[in-house]
């Protein structure tokens, strides 16, 4: 089994002839805010020339997701002239499904039912939708045992096994106690190689609201012991800290260097250095690295970056917590995208309409709560505005931002006019907008992750990618 890294979750897995690519994010920025670390080699998409079998999604956020990604994967550039370029009716797509309808509205506005209408609205005809913990085979040679993660939506760790290998790719997901009997049982085998998520969740509160990081080591313990049980549960004979292959990056001028110090309490590097302590083999890998895994042998081998090509310590110094880092505090004429081009009072109304229906708008209904939204305008300045959901009333309290007008313990949020427009137009999606707010509430979540918003992004990125064309 021949293994090459794509950067962060995605993986090209190449055994008996077939093609398996796990959690396409292909391009070098995921968005305006994120991008890989480290950087993708210019010539790694070249691997995929010719195309995949299979693609294997594990969740469907947006850097595992990444339609913008799967688009690349549509057609084939190197076909004689009377063949089809078009390849999405070949390639199968296995993904996780679960039983709730209507959807739990995260992430990518259509929870995890994103991914079957992506899939069909790009033109792939083969979808092989998974319950977590169900078994699929690609073939007589390959079996996907699938195995479920401990959050509240369908996510899914892939084990695949051939005759001579075994290979457990976890992704970004949270170590459920199914998975840990399964390998821990008496007849339990243990992988060659288990790809381990390092798991460094943003701290609460730092990105959303601006909250500087109190006990940092609660924080960093934390991330060590769910590392910890992973490694002890699945007793790889080869462990590899992964699915951490992004840093924060705003465009332009704009300078987001502080998340990056402030909100990864343990990374690969310091992963690797936790495997040493307790005694467990393990290695690290970057985009276009290769593993080779036969018969118990774990070995890396040149692929377009040699396996010493990176200076992982250097990497992952440049996101490493720490706790002298300062956050520093929402600036609305710093902090916005976009330009400003219908009154304050005007973004505010379609807020409201569009916040009818949600789950912040029924929790209303019953606790009577309101909410002090400011908005900074193109003009400089700043107003305050009280949002009753219920009734539907905007009331203006006056200029200032939002928590000089807090007379009660009710929500706030606070942001520029113009990155509001931006989202309510769906030129910046929702999950790419983070830094750009401060907020103590869930309010802008109802209203964007409305499948009406993820589904016109789709559009958007997909005429861009076609040259306005809708996929066959």
């Amino acid at each position: 089994m021949r293994l090459t890294s794509l950067g962060h979750a995605a993986v090209l897995v190449e055994t008996g002839g077939r093609r398996i690519l796990f959690d396409p994010w292909l391009t070098q920025r995921l968005d305006r805010f994120w991008e890989h670390h480290p950087a993708l080699p210019d010539t790694l998409g070249e691997l995929l020339d010719g195309g995949v079998d299979h693609i294997v999604l594990s969740h469907h956020h947006f850097d595992h997701h990444h339609f913008p990604s799967l688009t690349r994967l549509l057609e084939d550039g190197e076909v004689d002239f009377d063949d089809s370029p078009h390849r999405a009716a070949e390639t199968e797509c296995v993904f996780p499904v679960g039983d709730r309808v209507p959807p739990r509205f995260t992430a990518s506005g259509l929870g995890h039912q994103a991914i079957g209408w992506t899939l069909r609205r790009l033109g792939f005809e083969r979808l092989t939708p998974v319950t977590p913990g169900e078994t699929v085979r690609l073939g007589e040679d390959v079996v996907l045992r699938t195995f479920v993660s401990d959050v509240p939506f369908p996510e899914m760790s892939v084990l695949v096994e051939t005759a001579g290998a075994s290979v457990l790719l976890c992704g970004d997901s949270i170590l459920h106690e199914s998975t840990v009997r399964h390998f821990t049982g008496p007849d339990a085998r243990p992988p060659d190689v288990a790809f381990v998520p390092a798991h460094s969740v943003s701290p609460p509160g730092v990105l959303t609201e601006r909250r500087p990081l109190g006990d940092h080591a609660a924080v960093r313990a934390r991330a060590v012991a769910n590392f910890d049980r992973y490694v002890h549960a699945l007793g790889a004979r080869v462990t590899v800290p992964s699915s951490f292959g992004w840093k924060v990056s705003g465009e332009g001028e704009r300078d987001y260097g502080w998340c990056n110090r402030t909100i990864f309490p343990f990374t690969p590097w310091e992963a690797l250095a936790r495997l040493r302590e307790l005694g467990r083999e393990g290695l690290l890998w970057g985009p276009g690295q290769v593993i080779e895994v036969a018969d118990g042998k774990v070995e890396q081998y040149n692929g377009p970056h040699a396996p010493d090509g990176y200076d992982f310590e250097a990497v992952y110094a440049e996101v490493t917590l720490d706790p002298a880092a300062e956050v520093p505090p929402f600036d609305p004429a710093h902090d916005q995208a976009g330009r400003q081009t219908r009154s304050s009072q005007r973004l505010l109304t379609e807020v409201m309409d569009l916040l009818v229906g949600s789950d912040f708008w029924y929790r209303a209904l019953d606790s009577g709560a309101t909410h002090t939204f400011s908005l900074h305008d193109d003009g400089g300045s700043t107003h305050s505005y009280l949002l009753e959901p219920v009734s539907g009333r905007i009331s203006h309290l006056g200029p200032g931002p939002a928590r000089d007008h807090l007379s009660q313990d009710n929500g706030y949020t606070e942001i520029a006019a113009s990155t509001l427009q931006a989202l309510l137009d769906s030129e910046l999606l929702f999950g790419s907008s983070y830094g750009l707010w401060a907020s103590n509430s869930g309010l802008l979540s109802a209203v964007f992750h409305h499948p009406a918003f993820y589904t016109r992004r789709v559009d958007r990125a997909l005429s861009r990618e076609t040259g306005g064309r809708a996929p066959v």
